[in-house]
């Protein structure tokens, strides 16, 4: 599979003015970093870095620093280490890219895509990702487990879900991932009799005499 490919600019300014002026270009500022390059400041292009994101968080992005320090453009393979959204309209701010060595084990989260339906119950997840250690180029996308076959009561565990050979789960093994509970059956409200109506309704009963 080809990676998908990111251009970003290197970023000389910063302040609140400067985000601005980086918004109106539908830009936000982040940051590459790793152990070969240190720390490089850029603006990243929001359309593009939406275009990876829809393909997964855990994308092998090939990146290219155009005009980094005044430089030749610089290329690096990164992943999408962390990302900031507005509170109120859940817009991109800034992103942080970790520089990577195809050659070395890195850890990553990874989603789990629950498949299948209960016996019966109610599941309640306690984990939706699990923490993997891998070479970059092995991260799954996605880990699938199916809750085909369970029933009340039942547990799943980290070390319950399968993933491929050569990636390692690093979450303890016993920590729970699911379970599955028992339906809440609610209790319907008893009718309940003012007092003293049984009394009214025999006196109306009566003729006098």
């Amino acid at each position: 599979m080809t990676n998908p490919n990111l251009q970003v600019n290197y970023r000389h300014q910063k302040g609140k003015s400067y985000r601005k002026q980086l918004a109106r270009q539908e830009m936000i500022p982040g940051v590459v970093y790793g152990r070969a390059v240190g720390s490089i400041p850029v603006e990243v292009g929001i359309k593009p870095l939406n275009k990876i994101l829809s393909k997964g968080a855990n994308s092998l992005i090939d990146l290219t620093i155009n005009g980094s320090g005044g430089q030749e453009d610089n290329h690096y393979k990164v992943l999408i280490k962390d990302i900031q959204y507005s509170a109120v309209k859940h817009e991109l701010l800034s992103v942080d890219l970790h520089q990577i060595s195809l050659n070395d084990p890195i850890q990553a989260a990874v989603p789990i895509n629950f498949i299948g339906k209960v016996n019966d119950g109610i599941e309640q997840y306690v984990l939706r990702e699990l923490q993997v250690s891998c070479l970059p180029a092995d991260i799954p996308k996605e880990i699938e487990f199916n809750l085909d076959g369970l029933s009340v009561g039942d547990t799943v565990s980290v070390r319950d879900i399968a993933v491929p050979n050569n990636v390692v789960l690093v979450d303890e093994p016993d920590t729970t991932v699911v379970t599955v509970m028992a339906q809440r059956v609610e209790e319907l409200p008893v009718a309940e009799t003012e007092p003293g109506d049984g009394d009214q309704d025999e006196a109306a009963g009566e003729i006098p005499g």
